[in-house]
């Protein structure tokens, strides 16, 4: 899950649009913008991160994606465009070697650039369920540190939106999130909605049956059952066996 854009400002100005858009700053966070549509919040742009945030519900927000309306171009890049799109802040890019392919420094051909680059893929988190924590840092990188390393938190590693803020962060406060748990730990669908929420943490254990109750891939049938051995024998009955067959053969050598 990415940051949670902030709710309640003070309005500063309203930027003209067209459709029954518009885009609004303001006064106590400049770095943001707000899009309107005929009365109605549709989402939040952060100018630094050059991100839009589309607001799924009150308080719940989405991930970053193009907004239905552009936002203003002299408040988003103002810095110069030039003939090709390209936002220029203040570079001669007249005198940069055209067609060059540096690599750690080194200059190497397109070919090989690529091949560094390698082949990886970006995942698609799309239909991931978010985890937000929310609680002083040490409650919260306990979480985190049993999401990493737990093997009852191991099905979900690479499968969970992660995020984590201290109380007074930005991204969640005064948007109706609870703050107060020790630590609050949400888990939201991919659509926002909240699945489930707990105000302590628990251990690994416990955040692993939550996921396991609200994850629409988990499959029961794929759990491990340490306690059966060879063939679907429980393995006290098979540790059971393997003693009175050494017993016996220790009688049959004595013989």
């Amino acid at each position: 899950m990415r940051a949670i854009c902030p709710l309640i400002f003070c309005l500063l100005a309203v930027l003209p649009a067209a459709g029954g858009y518009e885009w609004r700053t303001f006064a106590d966070e400049p770095d943001q913008l707000s899009l309107w549509h005929d009365g109605r919040q549709l989402g939040n742009w952060r100018i630094s991160t050059r991100e839009y945030l589309p607001l799924l519900a009150p308080g719940i927000w989405g991930d970053p994606c193009p907004p239905p309306y552009p936002p203003p171009q002299d408040v988003v890049a103002p810095g110069k465009i030039e003939t090709d799109g390209t936002i220029n802040f203040g570079l001669e890019r007249s005198r940069l070697p055209a067609g060059r392919h540096l690599l750690n420094g080194k200059e190497v051909s397109k070919d090989e650039l690529l091949q560094a680059l390698g082949s990886a893929k970006v995942p698609d988190d799309s239909q991931w369920l978010s985890l937000t924590i929310i609680g002083p840092d040490g409650m919260r990188q306990k979480v985190i540190s049993d999401l990493q390393s737990s093997p009852s938190l191991a099905p979900w590693k690479d499968r969970l939106k992660v995020q984590d803020y201290s109380p007074d962060h930005w991204a969640i406060k005064d948007t109706g999130f609870v703050t107060t748990g020790q630590p609050t730990i949400y888990c939201q669908a991919p659509d926002g909605r909240v699945l489930h929420r707990q105000d302590e943490y628990r251990g690994p254990e416990a955040l692993a049956q939550v996921l396991r109750q609200v994850d629409p891939q988990y499959k029961p049938e794929k759990d491990p059952d340490l306690n059966k051995g060879l063939a679907g024998i429980p393995l006290p009955l098979l540790i059971g066996g393997a003693v009175v067959l050494y017993l016996l053969l220790g009688k049959d050598e004595k013989r």
